[in-house]
């Protein structure tokens, strides 16, 4: 099953753009199939209901953008730009997405 997942920034350039290109990386070793999308913050709520993505990584608190995007799971990707704690935030997307595979993907 492949999973999409929004990464979003304050212009959905530079920041977002970082984050996906670790993303695809960090996943795909980990046999994990994914569509990266990146946006700005003021998408969200949109691309929400148009793409039904199973993650949302960005550079702020879950606070700010949780009322715009009901019950999906959102991760910081802070830990994919300063490349601290990067291999334990991937080893938990990875479960995460799989988890809602029902299993390995």
């Amino acid at each position: 099953m492949k999973h999409c997942i929004l990464s979003a920034c304050g212009s959905g350039i530079a920041t977002s753009s970082h984050v996906a290109t670790s993303l695809r990386d960090g996943l795909e070793e980990r046999g994990v199939d994914v569509e990266v999308r990146t946006c700005a913050l003021q998408e969200l709520p949109t691309l929400i209901d148009t793409l039904r993505p199973s993650a949302i990584f960005a550079p702020v608190s879950e606070d700010d953008i949780a009322p715009n995007i009901g019950d999906i799971k959102v991760f910081s990707g802070v830990p994919l730009l300063t490349g601290i704690n990067k291999q334990a935030l991937f080893d938990e997307v990875a479960e995460y997405l799989n988890s809602l595979s029902g299993g390995n993907v």
